[in-house]
């Protein structure tokens, strides 16, 4: 399924990712299976709406976070 992370002000589209999961699992996890998907693809997460994301156990160490909102995040 795809799954689109927005920029936090402007709602603008950063990505639209390729994640497996089905249609009713929670969104905490489809943005963190998002967010891997973005990682290992080299999208640029700056300023992403990342709140209430599941990254438990995430390698973020390429990703560049800054000013996304990471609120309620995991």
């Amino acid at each position: 399924m795809q799954f689109t992370i927005h920029n936090r002000w402007t709602n603008e589209i950063k990505c639209t990712a390729e994640i497996e999961c089905s249609e009713d699992t929670p969104r905490s996890i489809k943005l963190g299976l998002a967010v891997r998907w973005a990682v290992k693809n080299s999208i640029n997460l700056r300023a992403a709406d990342l709140r209430d994301a599941n990254l438990r156990a995430a390698d973020l160490r390429a990703a560049d976070l800054r000013d996304a909102n990471l609120s309620a995040a995991n």
